[in-house]
């Protein structure tokens, strides 16, 4: 793999880290500032399921990284990510377009 593709992943590996923070950041504080009413349980449950399978992906993420990840498995990844919103995954998936790894 060349130095540009080799930095490509590294930069792409960091953006995706940096977005799923901010969405961990966000959820937890939303779920934190979160005043529960019967008529808003169904929110709450919602919002602790999203935190759940945040944190499971932020652990395959980590996971991806520390096996010396390739753009093929970061574009897996990101189209697969339920947590990253539509216009982040874009952005990331035409940062990994000309890395042929």
């Amino acid at each position: 793999m060349s130095g540009a593709a080799s930095q490509k992943i590294t930069t792409t590996c960091e953006a995706i880290a940096g977005e799923l923070e901010a969405r961990k950041l966000r959820l937890c504080a939303e779920i934190d500032a979160y005043a529960p009413a019967a008529a808003r349980d169904t929110r709450l449950n919602s919002l602790i399921e999203q935190r759940a399978e945040l944190f499971a992906e932020i652990g395959r993420f980590a996971a991806l990284r520390a096996e010396y990840p390739q753009a093929v498995t970061l574009r897996t990844f990101v189209l697969n990510s339920r947590s990253l919103d539509a216009e982040v995954r874009q952005q990331l998936l035409a940062a990994l377009h000309d890395v042929n790894t």
